[in-house]
């Protein structure tokens, strides 16, 4: 059960590290200045360098939250397996995953899916299961015994390979993981230390190039022809109490998803600025499909990934799970 230990191990630390008022027996700071129409909203939010996080990059970027009268405190934070644990304490709405939700829920973390950020289609894949082109390797049931670079072994791309493993008769325990970041990809592929990488846009492109990188397949297309990898939560009783704040988040993501499609250099000149990435990688970066429903018939697919794949056997109800507005 790998991700649940992952998640309590991490409870702890995160705890610690961001010094929770709990420490202290007071109350958690207000994060609302009213929940009327006409009031302003105060949401403190994290998430890490991700791509699909251009949406709201855009909102605070471009004035929008502030038009949806929202007043937005944004912290950004790489690990965001750490960030379950501060919700409702540090923060309001945190950059998450379906499995992340899933397992913290099964360790006493009550969160929600709140708004959902991108999906992986299969009209536009954007994560991908790369071997050397010369490598021999055409199929996923070649990868017993062999060594697979992944980016975060407790994330939704990793649970998603394993799972195309096991549906496919690999064993998942047959093949060896190790973590490599993405940058580092493309070299450790080239040099025959790892035999296949899970990537993600703009590495994969590096991978190819760099590389000699060939693609397998998306894992995700094993679980669905489209399914979210990321997305929004919040504390559950949190999201209850707040249903004001959420729909105007959802509403200011909406608006910058438009800005998005009407000015591309706009919106690559914001995610080179919260990113860093070098001005050929923006300009060849194809952006996620942003999607900020939540999707209900996503929770099952994931939790039965995990139960198949990584041995997950905690007990949530998935119908807790996904925010539904209260009448």
């Amino acid at each position: 059960m790998r991700i649940g230990k992952t998640l309590k191990s991490t409870v702890v630390a995160t705890l610690a590290g961001l010094g929770l008022a709990a420490c202290s027996g007071s109350s958690p700071v207000a994060t609302t200045t009213g929940q009327g129409t006409s009031d302003v909203i105060t949401l403190r939010v994290a998430s890490n360098s991700n791509a699909t996080v251009l949406p709201f990059w855009v909102a605070q970027a471009k004035g929008m939250f502030p038009k949806h009268k929202l007043d937005v405190k944004y912290t950004k934070i790489e690990n965001v397996a750490t960030l379950p644990p501060a919700l409702g304490k540090s923060f309001d709405i945190v950059l998450s995953t379906p499995t992340l939700v899933i397992s913290s829920n099964s360790q006493g973390i009550p969160i929600q899916w709140v708004a959902g950020s991108s999906v992986d289609s299969k009209a536009s894949p954007a994560s991908f299961l790369m071997v050397k082109k010369d490598s021999g390797i055409t199929d996923v049931t070649q990868l017993r015994g062999k060594t697979i670079g992944v980016l975060n072994e407790t994330g939704t791309l990793h649970t998603a390979t394993m799972y195309w493993l096991k549906k496919s008769g690999v064993e998942p325990s047959s093949v060896k993981v190790v973590q490599v970041d993405g940058p580092a990809q493309a070299d450790q592929l080239r040099s025959g230390r790892v035999q296949a990488v899970e990537t993600v846009t703009p590495f994969s492109g590096q991978v190819q190039k760099l590389g000699g990188g060939v693609s397998l397949g998306t894992p995700y297309r094993a679980m669905a022809d489209t399914i979210a990898p990321i997305m929004w939560a919040a504390q559950t009783s949190w999201a209850q109490k707040n249903g004001e704040a959420i729909t105007r988040f959802v509403a200011a993501l909406d608006e910058a998803k438009q800005y998005i499609g009407s000015d591309d250099a706009g919106a690559r000149a914001v995610l080179k600025k919260q990113t860093g990435y070098p001005d050929s990688v923006v300009a060849a970066l194809t952006f996620p499909q942003f999607d900020t429903s939540t999707r209900p018939q996503d929770v099952e697919l994931w939790l039965q990934a995990m139960r198949a794949a990584t041995g997950f056997k905690g007990n949530v109800d998935v119908s807790t799970l996904v925010y539904r507005p209260t009448a």
